[in-house]
């Protein structure tokens, strides 16, 4: 059993220019893992969409607001997440997740490795 510090990890996870965060990977294999991540007050992740396989998310602290667009409708909605909070973000839905509190958002999220390398869409 190896025990992952969060807080030390993340510190030294992989910054992803893409989507503009660091992402720790505390989990799994190619065909579905579990990450972790953090977003900073007043800062929104760049929007992309996946065409396969759904993203699972889980706020462990802070509060945010998730944008959603369907991709093949344009059909837009803003939802509120906060502490405590999973969801999941079907296969072609764009989707941008920002900050709108003071401390730091820091979120689990499950998905295909492929979403972090080949199947990430952006409009």
């Amino acid at each position: 059993m190896k025990v992952i510090d969060w807080k030390l990890e993340l510190e030294n996870g992989v910054y992803d220019k893409s989507v503009g965060i660091k992402i720790l990977k505390l989990a799994g294999d190619a065909g579905f893992s579990t990450y972790l991540t953090e977003i900073a007050p007043g800062v929104a992740i760049n929007g992309h969409y996946h065409r396969h396989g759904d993203e699972h998310y889980h706020i462990v602290s802070g509060r945010g607001e998730m944008r959603l667009v369907d991709v093949a409708t344009g059909a837009a909605r803003t939802q509120a997440v906060a502490e405590q909070s999973s969801f999941v973000v079907p296969a072609n839905t764009q989707h941008q997740l920002s900050n709108t509190g003071a401390a730091p958002l820091v979120l689990m999220f499950s998905c295909p490795a492929s979403h972090l390398a080949e199947d990430r869409h952006f409009l």
